[in-house]
């Protein structure tokens, strides 16, 4: 997958899980890891940290949590038996926020319905009604292209304009005059 598409996939689940969500809340996110929060009570919080490998999602996003609790390792390791291709860190969020609310005897939250949906494609698409944006480069594909830019400018060759009937131009009768 793309860093475009991973971008893309963690923005949609930040667009639905935002820091002020009731339940669980992306607190921040980089292409290589993500941050979150699964609200148990109001002033019990569990923070649950993921690391997205750069060969996802062929290789599955490891999660773990700051906790001896047998029972919350027990649902991250349950977390490798969702292997669904290219949404797999939407399909692994849901199988986690499920199983951290059937663990705490919590409703399940009617957000998690929305992980089955599509990753929203194109900016005319869905990302408009979830205020999402998609970056259509990173800062080292446009640096990518810049130097290719710039290469490309290294095969031509400027040629200075002879004027027609070998007649001088204004600027090389009065050099340096503004006529």
């Amino acid at each position: 997958m793309s860093v475009s598409g991973l971008k893309a996939e963690l923005k949609f689940l930040e667009s639905i899980f935002d820091p002020n969500h009731e339940r669980f809340r992306i607190i921040d996110w980089k292409p290589d890891e993500l941050s979150c929060q699964f609200n148990v009570t109001g002033e019990k919080l569990l923070i649950i940290h993921c690391n997205i490998t750069e060969s996802y999602p062929s290789t599955p996003p490891i999660w773990f949590v700051e906790s001896d609790d047998p029972s919350l390792t027990q649902v991250l390791e349950r977390l490798e038996e969702v292997r669904k291709g290219s949404t797999l860190l939407l399909q692994q969020l849901k199988r986690l926020i499920c199983d951290l609310c059937r663990l705490y005897n919590l409703p399940q939250h009617p957000d998690v319905e929305m992980l089955d949906q599509p990753l929203p494609a194109g900016p005319v698409g869905q990302d408009r009604k979830h205020g999402v944006t998609d970056e259509v480069t990173s800062e080292e594909e446009e640096e990518e292209e810049m130097g290719e830019d710039i290469e490309d400018l290294d095969h031509y060759e400027m040629k200075e304009e002879e004027p027609v009937d070998g007649k001088k131009s204004e600027d090389d009768v009065h050099p340096g005059y503004a006529v």
